[in-house]
């Protein structure tokens, strides 16, 4: 391994998270129906709020933006990093790039500096990512968001739990530990934007928050 390689890995981790910055959803807010996603729904410059608030077909074509910025990062960083072994756990080098490129473009996502350092909840972001590691692993997140739906009826509880069923799996499919790191560096990153910090930390942790399901995916502030 070479300087070239660790400009390069520098490069593909910086790149990622300013295009996972970049707020699809609130530009296509703006130009298809001239209103801002921080100021309608639940506040939240995403897909979902765009679905229901402005288009679906924008909305559509700004969760799959989204995705690819969870997508490109992860599967880009696989191909063209240094892919020797670290030495650490067996992990190859090639995917704990990968893995952090991954992350950095969901951090972008969720804290853009072009949105003063707000954004989206990350989740389309994630979904690509997973869904470049191994399609395998969407399922898996799905058993685990639904778990938090039906059984806690919160978000927060459906999100933690997505991520933690599906690095569980990546882990075990891929044998590489990268993604049990990635479960701890990945709450850290997405949670906090499911925090209502109106509410107490209980209140938000709370099972059986919202009264139905149907309340949840309703894009409210929570």
């Amino acid at each position: 391994m070479h300087l070239t390689d660790i400009g390069r890995d520098l490069c593909f981790i910086i790149g990622s998270f300013f295009v996972g910055a970049i707020p699809f959803c609130f530009i296509l807010g703006k130009i298809a129906g001239r209103k801002n996603l921080k100021e309608i729904g639940d506040k939240n410059p995403g897909g979902w709020n765009l679905i229901f608030n402005v288009s679906k077909i924008w909305g559509i074509t700004g969760l799959l933006l989204d995705m690819a910025k969870g997508f490109f990062p992860y599967y880009l960083a696989l191909k063209f990093t240094y892919s020797g072994n670290t030495g650490f756990l067996n992990i190859n080098h090639n995917e704990l790039i990968a893995v952090i490129s991954a992350c950095a473009a969901i951090s972008g996502h969720s804290y853009s500096p072009f949105l003063k350092w707000n954004g989206g909840k990350g989740l389309a972001a994630w979904i690509g990512f997973i869904e470049a590691a191994s399609w395998f692993s969407l399922p898996v997140a799905g058993a685990g968001f639904l778990a938090g739906i039906f059984i806690a009826r919160n978000m927060i509880w459906a999100v933690s739990l997505g991520i933690v069923f599906t690095g569980v799996f990546l882990w075990l499919y891929k044998n590489s530990f990268i993604f049990l790191f990635s479960i701890i560096i990945l709450i850290l990153i997405m949670i906090p934007r499911q925090i209502n910090s109106n509410l107490t930390l209980g209140k938000n942790f709370q099972f059986r928050k919202e009264t139905t399901v149907q309340d949840l995916f309703r894009p409210k502030v929570r």
